[in-house]
C-alpha cells in the first residue's frame, strides 16, 4: 500500500504548480480594446454613464475603452449582441434597470 502522506503531499504540489499557471494567465487581460455596449441612443442617460467611465477605466486598465451604442427594444438588442459576443471579458453589457 503506498504511502498516504507522500500522495497527499503529491497532490499539494500539483495544485501548487497548477495554481502558479493559472496566475500566470490571469495577468494577461486585459490586452486590447473593451468595448462598453450601450442599449440606449447617444446622448441618453445610460451613454451618459458609460462615457463618463470610460476614460478612467482605460486609464487604470491601460487599454483602449470604446463605446458603442445600439439602441433599441429597451437595451435587448445590446444585451443580445453581448451575449452572443466571446466570453471573454472585452465586450461589456451598460444597462439601466429600469
Amino acid at each position: 500500500m503506498k504511502n498516504p502522506l507522500a500522495t497527499l503531499a503529491s497532490l499539494g504540489i500539483a495544485a501548487a504548480l497548477l495554481h502558479g499557471a493559472a496566475l500566470a494567465q490571469a495577468g494577461a487581460y486585459p490586452g486590447k480594446t473593451i468595448t462598453l455596449m450601450v442599449g440606449y441612443q447617444a446622448g441618453g442617460s445610460v451613454d451618459f454613464v458609460a462615457r463618463s467611465i470610460g476614460p478612467s477605466l482605460s486609464r487604470r486598465l491601460g487599454q483602449p475603452v470604446v463605446v458603442e451604442n445600439a439602441a433599441g427594444a429597451g437595451g435587448t438588442i445590446a444585451a443580445a449582441k453581448v451575449a452572443g459576443a466571446t466570453p471573454d471579458g472585452y465586450t461589456l453589457l451598460v444597462g439601466s434597470p429600469s
